[in-house]
């Protein structure tokens, strides 16, 4: 049976093992185009489309889905025989002629438990609202976002200390080994798809971008008013990317307790000390810097919660461990 994927990402990889050593023959790879990368602005392949080349698969490579291009994919798609298709973190929409072309449709790998958290962002919803449960979702594509009948879902049980680049790779593990028994049992007639209680879904809306379901930098700002737990989860959804920020002059004034801040009591508020530059002296105080939050934790004093930061950069430096950062900045 022949088989497209469609996908972008290095997350994918463990897809493009799985269908290469099962039963399924992948034949064909529709990626998106090259990009312009770094100070040099050199182009730079998608992992995908350098696994293609490296297996020997054809690939295509698209910067959009217009006209021209579907047309080009449905033509590789017939002169391929393609049975079924597989998607999986490709960012594209895939419209009507595509996903109804192959006789067994595409399977859509999605990265929570449908209905709940349709759209591009499901993983950092999960960690951003402290869920306890996230999953995989094995559905068949349709017109309507992440609407499909689903074939089989996997629950996954969470820590509370996952990152969400931790967790999809250790999702797209799990989906990549279970891939080639889930579309055979689909193929086969054992796993027949069933439609999702729509009335009972969520999205994943950026709050900044309120009609996309990406996340985007200003999703990622800090609110210090917010509780430990509340700022821990964000930290760890928005790594490793936007990777949650603030500002110096916001994190001076935060209204979250700190622990072990500057004066090294674990009580005490992050407030009133002068804020350096850099590390010549200079005492004068730069509010408006940004800082960037990659690592966090909650610490119980006995009393209350508290937001112990374990890796902090200030905007053109070095990523620094907390100490490091109040002896360079806070003195």
């Amino acid at each position: 049976m022949n088989v497209a994927f469609f996908g972008t990402s290095d997350r994918s990889i463990p897809i493009l093992e799985a269908l290469k050593n099962s039963d399924f023959n992948l034949v064909l790879c529709v990626t998106k185009d090259d990009v312009k990368v770094g100070r040099k602005q050199e182009l730079k392949s998608t992992a995908v489309r350098q696994w293609a080349e490296q297996n020997r698969v054809q690939v295509i490579t698209i910067a959009k889905l217009n006209t021209e291009t579907r047309a080009l994919i449905v033509g590789v798609m017939k002169a391929t025989k393609i049975d079924l298709g597989v998607i999986a973190d490709f960012s594209f929409i895939i419209p009507e002629e595509i996903f109804n072309f192959p006789a067994h449709k595409v399977a859509n790998i999605h990265f929570s438990l449908l209905p709940n958290y349709r759209g591009a962002s499901p993983i950092q919803f999960a960690i951003l609202n402290q869920d306890k449960t996230a999953g995989i979702s094995y559905m068949i594509t349709t017109k309507g976002m992440d609407e499909g009948p689903i074939i089989f879902q996997i629950p996954y049980s969470l820590v509370g200390t996952e990152t969400s680049g931790e967790l999809y790779k250790t999702l797209f593990e799990i989906a990549a080994a279970k891939l080639p028994k889930v579309l055979q049992d689909y193929v086969s007639g054992k796993l027949i798809p069933k439609e999702q209680n729509h009335s009972k879904a969520t999205y994943t809306y950026s709050p900044s971008h309120p009609k996309h379901t990406f996340i985007y930098k200003e999703d990622a700002k800090i609110d210090w008013a917010k509780s430990p737990a509340e700022i821990d989860a964000m930290v760890r959804a928005f790594n490793p990317w936007p990777i949650a920020w603030s500002t110096l002059g916001e994190l001076l004034k935060a209204k979250t307790p700190i622990y072990n801040n500057y004066d090294n009591s674990p009580d005490a508020a992050v407030t009133g000390t002068e804020l350096t530059q850099d590390n010549g002296g200079n005492s004068s105080r730069n509010d408006n810097k940004r800082i960037k939050i990659y690592e966090t934790a909650v610490i119980n004093n006995g009393t209350q919660d508290e937001l112990q930061i374990k890796k902090i950069q200030v905007e053109g430096k070095n990523i620094l461990s907390w100490e490091e950062f109040k002896n360079g900045y806070l003195s």
